[in-house]
């Protein structure tokens, strides 16, 4: 299921638990925003441009001379170099102009670029509205990544109104030119019914055409649809694999899901031991039902030593976490009832 606070994947009892891809935000603009200081962070960027400089003893030197002449890829690769201290020493702050400056000069992939900083804040103040004016532009000019930043801006409502079905027009148009959280995202459109009539199938195909392309989360995505026979029929083993291999690189929401097929037994031998392993590596992630799970098991002494202080310290990281986790209120007076004993 999608948060309606902040988009994150939830363990939830009912086990639900499809989530869009996590990327970034839109608008419409016919040219390129106004130039300011930018920066990048955590949302979707497009992939590193390779470097076409020989090894020299000022590296980036012959770079800077083509940026500052026009041309837009150098600006560009001359941005890579500074954001992620390749050859020089990483500076945001002097990345984002130069993503900005590439973008004013037409590199569509230094508007995204441009976009993700202005998204995330680093190196610049964020803003939404820029972000989302960056990833317009760029999608424009059809630069894949964009246009799925751009669709998750239109289901978060964050620089743009709220506009499901405007999302998952781009979501296609992003995963038609080669985006592979593209497709994931337009899986979790038709899975949720999110501005497009709901339709397993066609979730099943575009999740695994994402997963096929090492997208981990889509992967768990497809692990929930066969979990629960949605658009196919019920298959544990197989739901079980696909979370494993995404619990593998650290998918919270996997390893969380994969723990309660562990604990009980469905597609898998039950395992208590394992099980509680895979709730403590879930909690460690960000997965706040997975710290309820472990910090109940504390308290009551199933399956491991009990030890009150390990419960407490559990159910306040839950609540902590997420204070609206559908185990909540069970968090609340569990962790009460704990207290109590301690005091």
């Amino acid at each position: 299921m999608i948060d309606a606070k902040n988009g994150r994947c939830g363990l939830a009892k009912a086990m639900l638990t499809i989530c869009f891809s996590c990327f970034c935000y839109p608008a419409s603009a016919a040219a390129p925003p106004d130039s300011v200081d930018v920066v990048l962070a955590q949302t979707a960027a497009p992939d590193p441009v390779p470097s076409r400089t020989e090894a020299s003893p000022d590296p980036v030197a012959p770079l800077a001379r083509d940026c500052e002449g026009g041309d837009a890829d150098a600006c560009t690769r001359l941005a890579y170099h500074h954001h992620e201290g390749d050859e020089v020493p990483q500076d945001d702050a002097r990345a984002t102009p130069l993503f900005a400056r590439a973008c004013h000069l037409g590199d569509m992939t230094g508007c995204t670029m441009a976009g993700y900083a202005y998204s995330e804040g680093r190196g610049v103040e964020r803003s939404h509205e820029q972000a989302a004016a960056y990833y317009a532009f760029a999608c424009y000019g059809e630069e894949a990544t964009a246009c799925s930043n751009l669709g998750l801006s239109y289901v978060s409502g964050d620089g743009v109104p709220k506009d499901p079905q405007r999302a998952a027009k781009l979501f296609r148009q992003a995963c038609d030119l080669g985006s592979v959280s593209g497709c994931a995202n337009l899986g979790v459109s038709y899975s949720l019914g999110k501005g497009v009539a709901p339709n397993q199938r066609r979730a099943a195909r575009f999740f695994e055409r994402a997963c096929k392309a090492d997208d981990q989360h889509a992967c768990y995505n497809l692990g929930v649809l066969h979990r629960d026979g949605l658009g196919m029929p019920r298959d544990y083993k197989r739901a079980f694999a696909l979370f494993e291999q995404s619990c593998r690189v650290d998918d919270a929401s996997a390893c969380g899901n994969l723990a309660m097929l562990v604990d009980d037994g469905r597609g898998v031998r039950r395992n208590r031991q394992r099980a509680l392993e895979l709730f403590d590596k879930a909690c460690g992630l960000g997965e706040a039902e997975s710290c309820f799970t472990l910090g109940r098991a504390y308290q009551i002494g199933k399956g491991i030593e009990r030890n009150n202080a390990r419960a407490i310290e559990l159910l306040e990281r839950a609540l902590k976490l997420d204070p609206d986790t559908e185990s909540a209120a069970d968090a609340r007076r569990a962790l009460k009832a704990a207290r109590d004993e301690a005091a």
